[in-house]
C-alpha cells in the first residue's frame, strides 16, 4: 500500500502512460502527440464549442495531431488523469464510437465516467501494482463488447516504421533510411504515416524519445544523461521538446517536490536495473 495517499503517480507500461495527478495544473500550450483520455479527478473540465454553449465534463478523449490551444478546452479547474492510449491500437476509434464526439479530434462523457473517476482514486491512493491496475482499468475504459473489434487497419508498413524509429531511437536516422526500408519514398511515406498514425514521421519519433527519455528520469538518471540516453542533442533540447509535447516542464514532474511517485511494470526495459540517486520516488515492481 501506498502510505503517501494523494500523491501524484506516472505508470509506466511498454507502450503505455498513466499519470494521476493530486494537484492543479496549468498546461501550457502544446501539441497533442498521442492518442489520449483525459479524466478529472477532483472538479470539472471545461468544453467550449465554436458553437454552442460551454460543456462541462469529467471525461474527455483527444485525437492526435491538433494542438491544445485549438481545441477550446479548459482544464484549469480540474486535478487530471492523463491515459495515453497505446499506438497502433484500436482503443482511440473503440472510446470515440461510445462517448459524444464534439469535432473531429475531441469527444467528452465516457459512459462509465462516475465509477472511472472512482477507480482512478483508489488506484493513485492505494498504489497499486502495474499489471493489477491495468486489469483493473481495462475492460472499464474499453467495453468488453468492443475488445474485438477492428475499426481501423494498420499498414504493414508503418508498422514496421514504427517498430524501427524504437529500435532506433538514440539514432538520427533520415525519413529517407526509413522509407527504403519499406521500399518507399520519403514523401509518399510521410503522408502514409500521417495519415495512419496521426501526427509526422519526425513527430511521432520525438514524441517516443520523449518516452524514453521518462523512463531513464524514472530510473533515477540525471535529465543531462537520459536526454541522451533518448537520442537528444541536450538536456534542454529534451526539456524543450517534453514541454511542447506535455505542456509542462520535465522538472515540475521529476525534480521539484512534491515528488512524483513512478510505478513501472518489469515489462519496461531497464526497469530491473538498480539506480542510485533517483531523481524521483520508484518502484519497480
Amino acid at each position: 500500500m501506498d502510505s503517501a495517499q494523494g500523491t501524484a503517480k506516472l505508470y509506466i507500461w511498454r507502450n503505455q502512460l498513466l499519470f494521476l495527478g493530486a494537484s492543479r495544473i496549468a498546461y501550457r500550450s502544446h501539441s497533442v502527440v498521442s492518442d489520449k483520455l483525459l479524466v478529472s479527478l477532483d472538479g470539472v473540465m471545461t468544453i467550449s464549442p465554436n458553437t454552442g454553449k460551454p460543456i462541462s465534463t469529467r471525461s474527455v478523449l483527444l485525437k492526435a495531431g491538433t494542438s491544445f490551444a485549438s481545441l477550446n478546452l479548459d482544464t484549469s479547474a480540474a486535478v487530471v488523469a492523463i491515459y495515453y492510449l497505446p499506438p497502433l491500437s484500436q482503443d482511440h476509434a473503440a472510446l470515440e464510437s461510445i462517448m459524444t464526439r464534439v469535432s473531429d479530434n475531441m469527444s467528452y462523457a465516457h459512459p462509465q465516467e462516475d465509477l472511472l473517476v472512482r477507480r482512478l482514486l483508489y488506484i493513485r491512493d492505494e498504489g497499486l501494482h502495474p499489471s493489477e491496475t491495468r486489469r483493473m482499468l481495462r475492460d472499464l475504459i474499453i467495453p468488453p463488447a468492443l475488445a474485438g473489434v477492428v475499426f481501423r487497419e494498420f499498414d504493414p508498413r508503418i508498422v514496421t516504421v514504427i517498430q524501427s524509429i524504437r529500435e532506433t531511437v538514440a539514432e538520427n536516422l533520415s525519413v529517407q533510411k526509413f522509407a527504403a526500408e519499406v521500399h518507399l519514398s520519403a514523401s509518399r511515406l510521410e503522408k502514409l504515416f500521417k495519415e495512419q498514425i496521426g501526427v509526422p514521421i519526425t513527430r511521432y519519433r520525438l514524441r517516443y524519445r520523449v518516452f524514453v527519455g521518462v523512463i531513464h528520469l524514472a530510473l533515477g538518471e540525471s535529465i543531462t544523461n537520459a536526454a541522451l540516453a533518448a537520442g537528444f542533442a541536450s538536456s534542454a533540447h529534451f526539456s524543450k521538446s517534453y514541454s511542447a509535447i506535455h505542456g509542462i516542464a520535465p522538472s515540475a514532474r521529476f525534480l521539484k517536490p512534491p515528488m512524483l511517485e513512478v510505478l513501472m511494470a518489469d515489462e519496461v526495459p531497464g526497469a530491473g536495473v538498480p539506480v542510485v540517486n533517483r531523481a524521483a520516488p520508484l518502484r519497480v515492481i
